[in-house]
């Protein structure tokens, strides 16, 4: 069996974008998405945040890092310490459409 990279396996491990919450309770304490990325460090104007996922062991933040074209599947646990991540072109999901200006953080 091939090894699954890129788009094929953030949603092979996380499920389709968008399909999170958009909200998450860790130690007691409610987030929202914008909230989420300033506690992992990448609440950058070019960083918008897809959804997030609660695992049994862990937590996921998707969101677009625009200036590289990436969505970024950032992994962590209940103290924000990072367990991994997974990125992925924005073109992936988009084809070419994914290299429109809009995506740019400049």
């Amino acid at each position: 069996m091939p090894e699954l990279h890129g788009r094929a396996l953030i949603e092979a491990r996380f499920g389709p974008l968008g399909a999170g919450a958009q909200r998450v309770t860790i130690a007691g304490i409610d987030y929202d998405l914008p909230a989420l990325l300033s506690q992992i460090g990448v609440e950058f104007d070019d960083a918008k945040p897809i959804d997030a996922l609660e695992l049994p062991d862990r937590f996921v933040v998707r969101y677009l890092d625009a200036q590289d074209q990436r969505v970024v599947a950032y992994e962590f646990d209940a103290e924000f310490h990072c367990l991994g991540e997974i990125r992925a072109h924005i073109a992936e999901w988009e084809g070419d459409q994914a290299y429109f200006t809009e995506y740019s953080g400049h």
